[in-house]
């Protein structure tokens, strides 16, 4: 079985975790840096800490890596909105010979994916939060370019229609 990693692209609030949850019911190994650090602070988020991002980063390849191993379905949940940050994970898809996907999900103005966040997110953080997390996420946004950054499909997903 070739081993497969799919690489999400889209703000905050775009679908990306309710397309993970569909892959999950399939099998696929999903990787969330949210959940992450949820996991290794005891369920706490708010413990996150930025001097213990080598930790999160280090679980997160493990778990790619042991997924890829087993010839599974990778999924990396987070907005990856450069060439700089998706460049990681393709790489270390490509280092265990896998089918390299990036899934790109709808863009809507900072402010349609600041509210969505804020009323339905569990960590009580003030809309004023998420709509400047949506502003930098939207600074840091380029294009996927498969020639340029050497993935192998781009899977547009306001194309498909996930009601279905």
């Amino acid at each position: 079985m070739v081993p497969m990693l799919e690489i999400l692209v889209g703000p905050i609030a775009s679908g990306k975790s309710t397309f993970c949850k569909r892959k999950a019911k399939g099998g696929a190994i999903i990787v969330n840096d949210d959940s992450i650090v949820t996991a290794l602070h005891g369920g706490d988020y708010t413990l996150y800490s930025k001097k213990l991002k080598p930790v999160y980063k280090s679980v997160e390849n493990a778990a790619i890596q042991a997924g890829l191993m087993m010839g599974r379905l990778v999924v990396v949940d987070r907005p990856n909105h450069s060439a700089a940050m998706r460049r990681r994970y393709i790489a270390l898809g490509k280092s265990f010979d896998a089918k390299v996907t990036v899934v790109l999900f709808k863009r809507e103005p900072p402010e349609v994916h600041a509210k969505r966040r804020f009323y339905n997110d569990h960590r009580d953080l003030p809309l004023q939060h998420w709509e400047e997390a949506c502003r930098i996420h939207e600074s840091l946004y380029e294009p996927p370019d498969k020639d340029r950054e050497g993935f192998d499909y781009l899977l547009d997903m306001e194309k498909w229609d996930l009601t279905k």
